[in-house]
């Protein structure tokens, strides 16, 4: 090899070499078996179970009190290392490892760290983060059918996920945490395929209803096996009576809008509860004069989430066979086909991938507020420009002074190393900075908080962006209840995304570590003049009762009456009361003080509220959403009420991760909601050990009075 071809291959050895993180261990042969997700699916992005044993042919086999750690990637291609796991023995006699984590890439690379030694894996590539997933437990053919009527070219693609028998056996090894189902967004669960799933994972997913999730439940004669299994049985509507049998399906085919179902001579058995008139929810489909008298299809809400019914087995016959099944567990999903009515006409180059990319749009501009000032941005015209007067003063002006103006080549020695210093320092001066100086960390983060008064429930979940203006290394901490925190990037294939085929390029190519929780980061790499994006999510049982009086009951006509007060320790502000399509605006409320309905102006329509409605020439017309808008109230307003407002049809975008804090489902009940904000208040991310401060969205979920009018 000739000496230039000798400097080339070692310049490059060097970039490789300081490129390459500088903990990285030697990678050892892979001799574990991993179980990821359910049935092997899970979604990159989503928190996701993973099971880790020995393979049978393993030269280093770990026992029970053996700890491990796993590492896997973030949208930066940086590995981040989990907790510590202990391994313990399984209910199969097996030895494995059960941990909860985040795919930031599609690679499917898993790292294993089994004392000093570092095993690599890889598993099948996940689900993309903008798809949507529907778990089902159960042998039930109409939901491949359903998720088929529901993909379109603009929406996100639907996907089925199973529960299998012997794959909800290895995931209830562990605590039941409701953090499993994250990559979750709808389950439906056949009553007859429960015998299957262990007490554990049942409780895992009644964690996961509560805090916000969505639940159909199709038990007609199987429901008399689950009303005896806690926690099932809360799942039913009430206490069984007896069971009786329906031979008129036309209820049922009015609500799936679809005929020909064909019943068979004996019937089908459907299950009739004890007190039929104090049944919670809203009854949908009942056979009879009245929907108290059989009630077939009721919806209630459980927590923060919902649990649609359906008094039937829909995987048994006449019902499996029945092409009606998938648009009746379409309308049990609150999922029919809508059409998308803004979507195409928002310029793609301006739209994010979801209102989740639009969160963080806002979070990074750090418009500032007390304590700390707002970072002045460089526009792109403003660099682009100085990159193109350092090209034209190298050539032709450098070269026309040098060769041509004075005739002097080796003035070349002094202007080229001038021109670099001088643009070099305008680069430098015009780095984005805090106005008026400011601290070396800028933080700027959303929360919303969530109070469900009837279930004694507080879930919360917060947003933060951290700018650096120098190199450094955060601890990243979140507090609350069983707090985990993590990266924030935005879901798709586009640049910096978590399904984008290439990690996006970074400065700071450091590994970094969780504490001995989820709840806490540690050593987080951080370039200078870059930021970093982090989201968590928190929990708690107790609490929440104490923080709301209320006396709301539903009017004949749907209205509200009665009165309400908060006991938060600050005023709420812009505050306004939300229950099935009314809106109710209060404005500032103290702690403390009642708001009673009879003396307000009356409501007017939510979705109006929700989209600033106006009258424009004796027509009401609502405003477009803009996909710029950078208001962080203004988005979580309208992400915590999306289906409200008209979901993608009004926005133009999908919800993402936001999704699981639209409480849309629940003013469809019998609950009603209290919004306010506070502004600006510590959330509870905290950066180098001082929280993030920004707007906070308290939502205070209130059981109404129970009438004793019939419900339809």
């Amino acid at each position: 090899m000739n000496r230039p071809g000798r400097v080339l291959l070692a310049a490059v050895a060097c970039g490789l070499a300081i490129a390459a993180p500088a903990n990285a261990a030697p990678v050892e042969r892979s001799g574990f078996e991993l179980s990821v997700g359910f049935a092997g699916t899970y979604r990159s992005g989503s928190w996701t179970p993973l099971v880790v044993a020995s393979a049978a042919d393993a030269d280093h086999p770990i026992t029970a009190g053996d700890v491990l750690h796993v590492w896997v990637e973030d949208p930066d291609g940086q590995f981040v290392r989990s907790p510590p796991v202990t391994v313990t023995t399984t209910t199969a006699g097996r030895t494995a490892a059960r941990f909860c984590i985040r795919f930031g890439r599609p690679s499917g690379r898993v790292r294993i760290e089994h004392g000093p030694r570092i095993s690599e894996c890889r598993i099948g590539e996940p689900i993309p983060a903008g798809d949507r997933v529907l778990l089902v437990c159960g042998d039930l053919p109409a939901a491949g059918r359903a998720l088929r009527l529901l993909d379109g070219e603009d929406g996100p693609r639907q996907r089925l996920a199973t529960l299998a028998a012997d794959e909800a056996t290895a995931a209830d090894d562990g605590a039941a945490e409701a953090r499993d189902l994250d990559g979750v967004d709808a389950i439906v669960l056949c009553g007859s395929g429960l015998d299957t799933v262990t007490t554990a994972m049942l409780h895992r997913i009644d964690a996961w209803v509560r805090r916000g999730g969505r639940l159909v439940l199709l038990a007609g004669a199987s429901a008399a096996g689950l009303a005896e299994r806690p926690p099932a049985a809360a799942w039913l509507p009430g206490r069984i009576d007896r069971f009786v049998t329906l031979r008129r399906f036309g209820p049922l085919e009015a609500y799936a809008r679809a005929g020909r179902l064909q019943p068979p001579a004996a019937g089908v058995q459907v299950p009739v509860f004890a007190d039929p008139r104090a049944l919670p929810g809203v009854v949908e489909a009942f056979d009879g004069n009245a929907p108290t008298d059989l009630p077939l299809v009721l919806r209630r809400s459980h927590g923060l989430g919902t649990i649609a019914w359906l008094g039937v087995d829909l995987d048994t016959e006449p019902f499996r066979s029945w092409q009606g099944a998938d648009t009746l567990l379409l309308a049990l999903l609150d999922s029919r086909p809508r059409a998308v009515g803004t979507m195409a006409t928002i310029d793609a180059t301006q739209r994010p991938p979801d209102l989740a990319g639009q969160l963080r749009v806002a979070l990074e501009r750090f418009a500032g507020g007390m304590p700390q000032p707002r970072l002045r941005t460089v526009s792109f015209e403003l660099v682009a420009g100085l990159g193109l007067l350092y090209v034209v003063c190298l050539f032709p002006l450098d070269w026309w002074l040098v060769s041509r103006g004075t005739g002097r080549p080796w003035l070349a020695w002094l202007t080229l190393p001038l021109l670099v210093a001088t643009f070099t320092t305008l680069a430098w001066t015009l780095r984005p900075v805090a106005a008026g100086g400011g601290p070396g960390l800028l933080r700027e983060a959303a929360q919303i908080v969530d109070i469900d008064a009837g279930s004694d429930l507080i879930r919360g979940g917060g947003w933060a962006a951290v700018y650096a203006s120098a190199n450094d290394r955060l601890p990243v901490r979140a507090t609350g209840g069983d707090a985990a925190v993590s990266w924030l990037a935005d879901a798709g294939r586009g640049f910096g995304g978590i399904d984008a085929a290439m990690p996006q390029p970074s400065l700071a190519t450091a590994d970094y570590v969780y504490g001995r929780t989820l709840a806490a980061l540690e050593g987080v790499p951080i370039a200078a003049a870059s930021t970093r994006l982090f989201e968590a999510g928190w929990s708690e049982q107790g609490g929440a009762r104490r923080l709301v009086t209320a006396t709301l009951a539903r009017e004949p006509q749907g209205t509200l009456r009665g009165d309400v007060a908060h006991h938060l320790p600050s005023p709420l502000e812009r505050c306004w009361l939300a229950h099935a399509g009314w809106r109710y605006d209060i404005g500032r409320l103290a702690p403390g003080q009642r708001f009673d309905l009879a003396a307000s102006r009356g409501p007017r329509s939510l979705a109006g509220g929700l989209t600033l409605r106006t009258a424009v020439k004796e027509r009401d017309a609502a405003s477009r959403w803009n996909p710029t808008e950078t208001d962080l109230c203004r988005i979580l307003e309208v992400a915590g009420f999306h289906a409200a407002a008209g979901g993608s049809g009004y926005t133009g975008l999908w919800s993402g991760r936001l999704e699981r804090f639209d409480l849309s489902p629940l003013i469809a009940v019998d609950r009603a909601v209290l919004v306010g904000f506070m502004d600006p208040t510590d959330t509870t991310i905290e950066v180098a050990g001082m929280p993030a401060a920004g707007p906070t969205m308290y939502r205070i979920v209130i059981p109404l009075a129970t009438d004793a009018e019939p419900k339809r």
